[in-house]
C-alpha cells in the first residue's frame, strides 16, 4: 500500500472554481494521466516541482496557493501555514452558501474583491459578517465596502 503524502492541496477547488473542470481536462493541459491527477487530489502522490509548478500555471495561481506542506515546529509538531488554514477557512464559508438565491451575485462581488491587496482584512470583515442571517445586507455591505476601497 502506498504511504500517503504530508503534501496537501487544493486541486479539486481550484477545479470547481475554474468552470467545474474535470480532472481528464486538468490532466490533459498538464500533460500527465487521469489516474494521475486522482492520486495527487487524493494525497496518494505528490508530483515533481515541474508538474506542481504546470498545475498551479494551469489555474494561473502561485504554487502555494495550490499545495500546502506543514510546517515544523522547534518542539517538531506539524502545523498548517497560516495561508492554508485560512484559505481552508475560507473555502468551508463559501461553500455552505451553495444553494442560495443570492449565491451568484455574492460570488461575483467576491470575485471582484478577490485579488485585492487588503484581502486579508476583507476577509475578516466578510467573516464577521458571515453569521449574519440577512444575506442581502451582507451583499450590500460588501459592496460599499468595495465602494469605499474605489473611493480611498
Amino acid at each position: 500500500m502506498v504511504k500517503p503524502t504530508k503534501v496537501t492541496n487544493s486541486i479539486r477547488s481550484l477545479r470547481f472554481d475554474h468552470d467545474e473542470m474535470t480532472q481528464a481536462d486538468l490532466a490533459k493541459r498538464v500533460g500527465v494521466t487521469r489516474q494521475t491527477i486522482i492520486a495527487i487530489e487524493r494525497g496518494r502522490y505528490s508530483p515533481s516541482l515541474e508538474m506542481a509548478f504546470r498545475i498551479a500555471g494551469v489555474f494561473d495561481v502561485p504554487l502555494d496557493h495550490v499545495f500546502q506542506y506543514p510546517v515544523t515546529t522547534n518542539q517538531g509538531d506539524e502545523v498548517k501555514s497560516k495561508r492554508a488554514q485560512t484559505t481552508g477557512r475560507v473555502v468551508d464559508e463559501i461553500r455552505k452558501l451553495r444553494g442560495r438565491p443570492d449565491t451568484e451575485r455574492l460570488l461575483n462581488e467576491v470575485d471582484r474583491l478577490r485579488d485585492r491587496p487588503d484581502t486579508e482584512r476583507l476577509v475578516e470583515e466578510i467573516r464577521q459578517l458571515g453569521d449574519r442571517a440577512d444575506t442581502e445586507q451582507l451583499v450590500e455591505e460588501i459592496r460599499k465596502l468595495g465602494d469605499r476601497k474605489r473611493n480611498d
